[in-house]
C-alpha cells in the first residue's frame, strides 16, 4: 500500500500479527558505522516544504525495534499520507538517537527526503542497541539539535515524533553538545525552545519501559515537558505507524470516528483499532472540533446531509 510517489514492497503481509517481522528490514537496517552523510557534527538540517516531518527513533536495545517497524512501513505511511490528504507538501527526515554517555553514535541525522530516497537514509541507520540504562536517554541533546541545527522556511509547520521509553536527561549537557558543534550558551531543558519553534508540534510516542510496563516516573516527565495529549502512549509496538498517521489525521481535523474507517480500510483488525484509539482519544478530543465529529453522524435527512458535507469540506 504504497503511495503513488513511493512505491516498493510494505514487508509482512499480515497488517497485525506480522508486523515488522520480516527478515528484509534487519538485513536492510545493518550498518555498523555511520556513514559520512548522517553525521550531525556541524550539520544543518533544512527543509524547504510546508510540512517537514521529523521522527526521532531511540535505537538503544529496548527499542531498536521500532526502527525495523518504521522501515517496513515507510511506504504504506507516505502513501496514507498522500492517499488521504492529512497533509499535503512534506518531507521526512528519520533520525535516530541513544544515549551520549555511553554511545559511539547517539545522534544520527540524515537529509529530508521524499519517497524511495527515504530508503536509502533509513539504510545508513547505525542500530546501535546499547543506551546507558539509567531509565534516561539523551533525547533533550536530539531536541537542543533541533532547536539549534534545523531550517525551515516561513510558513513551515515542522512536527516532530520521538520514539522511545525512556525521559530525557533533566539538561543539555555542555561537552556534548560542543562535541557535535551545536550551539550552546548555559545548560537547560530544550524542550520549550523545541515545542516554541515547532509551533507546539512536538509528540513522544512512549513504549513500556524495556517492554514490560509504563514507568510512573518516566510517564510524568514527558507529561511535564510536553502538552499532556502529545504523550502518546504505545500498548502495542506494531501499532506505531498507525499511530503516527492517527497523530497526522488529527492535525488535520480529522475525527477518530474517520480514522478509524481509515484504518478498517487497510486491513486493520479490531484488537489493533482498539488499541490505537485508547492512545489517540485523548489529542483527538483537544484537537479535532465538534463540527468534524458531527460530520461522521449518518444524515437524516436532506438538511441534516447539506450540514454534514458542509463539516467535512471544513475539515
Amino acid at each position: 500500500m504504497g503511495g503513488s510517489s513511493y512505491d516498493r514492497d510494505v514487508y509482512s503481509s499480515s497488517s497485525s500479527s506480522n508486523w515488522g517481522s520480516s527478515s528484509t528490514s534487519t538485513a536492510k537496517l545493518s550498518s555498523s558505522s555511520l556513514d559520512p552523510s548522517m553525521d550531525p557534527t556541524g550539520k544543518t538540517l533544512k527543509s524547504n516544504a510546508k510540512n517537514p516531518i521529523i521522527i526521532m527513533l531511540d535505537v538503544t536495545g529496548s527499542n531498536i525495534n521500532f526502527a525495523r517497524l518504521v522501515y517496513d512501513k515507510l511506504p504504506m505511511f507516505y502513501g496514507q499520507i498522500e492517499q488521504k490528504g492529512y497533509l499535503t507538501d512534506f518531507e521526512i527526515a528519520v533520525c535516530a538517537v541513544g544515549d551520549a554517555y555511553t554511545d559511539r553514535y547517539p545522534l544520527q541525522i540524515p537529509d529530508f527526503a521524499k519517497g524511495l530516497e527515504l530508503d536509502s537514509w533509513m539504510e545508513k541507520l547505525v542500530l546501535e542497541g546499547n543506551g546507558g540504562g539509567q531509565k534516561k536517554e539523551t533525547y533533550e541533546l536530539a531536541a537542543h539539535y533541533l532547536t539549534e541545527r534545523t531550517e525551515f522556511r516561513p510558513d513551515a509547520n515542522p512536527l516532530v515524533f520521538f520514539i522511545g521509553d525512556e525521559a530525557p536527561y533533566p539538561k543539555v549537557n555542555e561537552d556534548q553538545a560542543k562535541k557535535f558543534d551545536i550551539p550552546f550558551s548555559e545548560p537547560v531543558d530544550p524542550f520549550p525552545a523545541l515545542r516554541k519553534m515547532f509551533r507546539d508540534n512536538v509528540y513522544m510516542f512512549l513504549n513500556k519501559y524495556i517492554g514490560i510496563d509504563f514507568n510512573a516516573d518516566i510517564t510524568q516527565e514527558w507529561l511535564d515537558r510536553l502538552a499532556p495529549e502529545h504523550t502518546i502512549r504505545v500498548f502495542e509496538e506494531k501499532a506505531i505507524v498507525d499511530l503516527m498517521l492517527g497523530v497526522l489525521a488529527a492535525t488535520a481535523r480529522v475525527s477518530l470516528k474517520t480514522y478509524t474507517v481509515h484504518m478498517l480500510e487497510r486491513g486493520q483488525d479490531a484488537k489493533r483499532i482498539e488499541t490505537v484509539n485508547n492512545s489517540l482519544k485523548s489529542l483527538s478530543t483537544a484537537l479535532v472540533p465538534i463540527e468534524s465529529v458531527k460530520a461522521d453522524l449518518p444524515a437524516t435527512d436532506d438538511k441534516a446531509e447539506k450540514d454534514a458535507t458542509g463539516s467535512r469540506r471544513l475539515t
